[in-house]
């Protein structure tokens, strides 16, 4: 069986000219020397640091001994290494390589196993300690058996990786449902890539369908199910600019040839992707207490309030009223700021019932690094229970001048008030110093008052007549 492996995969991976900087090494586990190749950036300064790409090769290297594994390098590893990806994007690139004794007679039986597990992570432990990558940083892609490897390694390699690219995956759900499920990918980014004749795509699919269930935004770039999509290069860039984390793209071209021609040909044409690549070398590790929103208020400007680990990082926030439309990006501000109020960057009306707030922080060198979501509550008289306190405004209807009486729980000094109409306006704000406010600028209508005192907020229906 394995002789006819060995010779499918010949057919496959012929050997090819491995450039000189892709450098073989050995690496010493489990009483085992273990090949790897590793490319190392040229670096201009002592403090630079660097992306790192881990690169799973399928089954077709695991039923290849080592010398035949150092002459195609892991097959699409190399891909890494074309001068129009290093020329813009310097990076270190890993292809690691269990081999055929390993496999067949050392218990070495995939990448998600024991073994295999603790040879990778004493590995990249090991070239983190030694070379200038970015841990912050660090890309774990595979093909085939290395794409289920790159799906399920997070769940053991925790805190590792920034980024995911399972391509022409061997498997998908129930067993990758059940990761989406445990949340697994809430802070990974990932981009599948398959293609429509390749036998696993319908699970692949599934993979994606589960994560938009679960709450996350994904977007197909290509074919996605029955349906064909072909989203132009254009509306790509824009997501990517957006800073959206999961993409999937299932290609429909010909593929004349055979199983193998579908099955590998994919990775090739995804790593030459200028979209794909300018997407996976701004994914940063994202930190889930980076950023959060605490409170949206639904009065007055819409304030979205948030709290950020590190006030010195700017925060972008972006606004979408519905489902169905864009993104836009409303400011870039310094996290310390603390609130942003959403009008007038957009107006009361384009805020309903299925519009979101997104935050995103980013560092110093412009990765972001921590997102927060949250809905825009749209009835401006919701209010928190603890907070739904009343107080008394006379007369009401009112002309010229009201007054008030507060209740007990309302501290009498640091008053302050707010008028609101019910588009969401604020018409009328200040302090109130003697319990009374000259509201005979308001044109007649029904607006809500919100009182806020040192103790909480009061709010209370205002008609105004003339």
């Amino acid at each position: 069986m394995l002789f006819f492996v060995q010779t499918a995969i010949a057919q496959i991976f012929p050997p090819v000219d491995i450039p000189e900087t892709f450098k073989n090494y050995e690496f010493s586990y489990d009483g085992k020397a273990m090949p790897y190749r590793l490319l190392t950036p040229e670096s201009s300064g002592e403090d630079e640091k660097f992306p790192l790409i881990v690169g799973l090769h399928g089954a077709e290297n695991f039923g290849a001994d080592k010398g035949r594994f150092l002459q195609v390098a892991g097959a699409y590893a190399l891909g890494w290494l074309a001068p129009s990806i290093q020329e813009r994007y310097p990076c270190y690139v890993l292809a690691p390589h269990i081999y055929s004794p390993l496999f067949s007679e050392e218990g070495y039986n995939g990448w998600n196993d024991e073994k295999s597990l603790g040879f990778l992570r004493q590995l990249i432990d090991h070239l983190l300690a030694f070379e200038k990558i970015d841990p912050d940083r660090i890309y774990l892609t595979g093909h085939s058996m290395g794409g289920i490897g790159t799906l399920l390694m997070p769940k053991h390699l925790k805190d590792y990786f920034a980024a995911l690219v399972p391509m022409n995956t061997a498997g998908g759900c129930p067993e990758v449902c059940e990761e989406v499920d445990d949340n697994l990918y809430d802070s990974l980014s990932v981009w599948g890539v398959h293609h429509r004749r390749d036998d696993a795509n319908e699970n692949v699919r599934q993979i994606f369908t589960r994560l938009e269930t679960s709450g996350m935004e994904v977007y197909p770039t290509h074919s996605f199910g029955e349906e064909i999509i072909n989203l132009p290069p254009n509306r790509i860039d824009e997501l990517v600019n957006e800073h959206q984390r999961y993409f999937h793209t299932e290609y429909r071209y010909p593929c004349n040839r055979d199983f193998f021609f579908c099955h590998t040909s994919a990775m090739d044409t995804i790593i030459q992707d200028t979209l794909f690549q300018k997407w996976l070398f701004r994914q940063h590790k994202i930190d889930p207490t980076a950023l959060a929103i605490t409170s949206v208020e639904a009065t007055g400007d819409y304030t979205v309030n948030w709290k950020v680990k590190n006030p010195e990082d700017s925060v972008e926030v972006w606004f979408r009223s519905k489902a169905e439309t864009k993104w836009l990006k409303l400011a870039r501000i310094k996290g310390e700021k603390k609130s942003f109020n959403l009008l007038p960057s957009v107006t009361s009306d384009e805020i309903g019932p299925d519009s979101k707030v997104r935050l995103v922080v980013t560092n110093s060198n412009g990765f972001v690094y921590g997102f927060s979501r949250s809905s825009i509550p749209h009835l401006i008289t919701g209010m928190p229970e603890h907070e739904n306190h009343r107080f008394l405004t006379y007369p009401n209807p009112a002309t010229n001048t009201i007054y008030l009486k507060m209740p007990d729980a309302a501290q009498a000094s640091n008053l302050k008030y707010r008028i609101i109409s019910l588009h969401g306006a604020t018409v009328g704000s200040g302090r109130i110093s003697e319990q009374n406010i000259d509201v005979s600028g308001l044109i007649p209508g029904i607006y809500v008052m919100i009182v806020q005192s040192e103790s909480g907020y009061f709010k209370n229906n205002l008609t105004i007549v003339k």
